[in-house]
């Protein structure tokens, strides 16, 4: 097999990757940690993120938003990178409309490493590297692009290596195209997004309750269980309806059963 082209072993570790995600799909938090952490080791990487890019108009360019990062040494590096994204009269990225504009009316994944869109001696002659990147003591980066059409967006998967590290192989690049393949059409389908229904914003009792639910327990059970009074477990009941917008254990059951989150008005 071509140096160029990922190894089975490797495409493997790619599913592997994204079915533990989504063993994870209620908690927005872990699973996105899980993502980000799997993008770090695989791709040999120090800092990764999840960016969403929003489609500009006339009158407005792309927003990229930030969705979750991780990597960073200290506060003020992460405060770097989202001045970066989101920070007024900050420099732009070298050639960024070469990367941004393509993904938007792509209909498949693109893949870039720093030095296909950015020759050196742009990258680190540039305001953008100097102000965002060095500092930080981070350089080449590699970055997926796939439009999401649930999210009606651009999904970003990517990160930086440290300052002096090796090339990203092309392997490894191919690589992060497959990732982001499988990846992006589970976000706020099968993998929960903030803002829709999961556990997160669950007490510690309510979340007990209802994996005891989920183990199959009846209520009294779960009470006997947990020590606690039917009483008690039925009002965690009746507020973990509230919290997933349901009327019934059976509707709160299938929830889980179907993994497909949705947001608190239905949509």
């Amino acid at each position: 097999m071509s140096t160029d082209q990922p190894t089975v072993d490797e495409i493997r570790s790619i599913f592997r990757l994204v079915n533990e995600c989504c063993e994870h799909w209620d908690h927005p938090d872990e699973w996105q940690e899980i993502l980000l952490h799997g993008v770090m080791d695989i791709f040999e990487i120090g800092v990764a993120v999840i960016q969403v890019i929003e489609p500009g108009d006339e009158a407005h360019k792309p927003q990229v938003l930030p969705i979750a990062s991780t990597g960073w040494k200290n506060a003020e590096d992460e405060r770097l990178y989202l001045d970066s994204l989101i920070g007024e009269n900050r420099p732009r990225l070298p050639n960024v409309d070469k990367a941004l504009d393509p993904a938007l009316l792509h209909d498949g994944t693109l893949v870039f490493s720093r030095p296909m869109i950015v020759p050196d001696d742009m990258w680190y002659s540039s305001a953008f590297y100097r102000h965002f990147v060095e500092p930080i003591g981070l350089d080449e980066w590699v970055s997926s692009f796939r439009m999401a059409p649930q999210l009606k967006s651009v999904v970003m998967i990517g990160g930086n290596r440290f300052l002096g590290d090796d090339p990203i192989a092309a392997h490894r690049i191919a690589l992060l195209g497959i990732l982001a393949e499988e990846i992006t059409p589970l976000l706020g389908t099968r993998l929960s997004l903030r803002g829709q229904l999961s556990k997160e914003g669950l007490t510690s009792r309510q979340r007990q309750t209802l994996d005891l639910l989920l183990d199959g327990l009846s209520e009294k059970q779960v009470a006997n269980t947990l020590g606690l009074s039917k009483a008690t477990i039925h009002d965690y009941i009746v507020q973990l309806h509230r919290h997933f917008v349901v009327s019934s254990r059976g509707e709160l059951l299938s929830y889980f059963i179907k993994r497909r989150p949705k947001y608190p008005n239905g949509d």
